[in-house]
């Protein structure tokens, strides 16, 4: 019977270590090499979705963690919806609207934000509104939009639920009045020239 080699740290260490460089090299002839699909078209592995998930999941607990959300009134909410309209609906639809045809062919796939953000909270809904998610076609609207009017969204999304479609149908578009109002003073102004 072969003596049992005792335990070294040095030969584990040494292990790990190979182990590291050869799923880098791997990792590098896939990049390099174009191996990986990009295509929308074709799914992500369940693998890489998992981490991705985690990931995104992991980043907007830790980013939202300081942030507080103001109280909202009735009225706050349903001008959230009117903003949600112009702002989210053609991607996540809404109570009564499904999305536009587009997001089918975006991946991941644009979520229905009545299931989806139960698990979020506003602060944390207000963060993914402002500074949007990598890679999955959502927009950082802090760019375009005030953090007043995200985080009226921010509490309509978590109302979603509690909407029906005849309610959600009756909120005017918050966001075709604003364009028009922009649109009118762009005109004045031309005339005024």
């Amino acid at each position: 019977m072969a003596a049992k080699r005792p335990f070294s740290w040095g030969s584990f260490v040494t292990g790990a270590i190979a182990m590291i460089v050869l799923a880098l090299i791997a990792g590098t002839v896939v990049v390099i090499g174009g191996l990986y699909p990009v295509a929308a078209s074709k799914p992500d592995s369940a693998a890489f979705r998992w981490l991705a998930e985690q990931s995104r999941d992991r980043a907007i607990e830790r980013s939202a963690a300081g942030l507080t959300a103001p109280k909202f009134s009735a009225a706050d909410t349903r001008e959230g919806a009117g903003h949600f309209k112009g702002m989210c609906q053609g991607c996540h639809g809404g109570p009564g609207v499904e999305p536009q045809e587009f997001a089918s062919g975006m991946n991941p796939r644009p979520p229905d934000l009545a299931k989806a953000a139960g698990d979020l909270s506003v602060p944390q809904v207000f963060w993914i509104a402002k500074h949007g998610i990598k890679m999955t076609g959502m927009p950082a609207f802090g760019k375009t939009d005030e953090d007043e009017e995200l985080w009226k969204v921010a509490a309509f999304v978590k109302a979603l639920p509690r909407f029906s479609a005849a309610e959600y149908a009756a909120i005017p578009d918050g966001h075709e009045d604003e364009h028009e109002h922009a649109h009118m003073a762009g005109d004045k102004h031309a005339h005024s020239n």
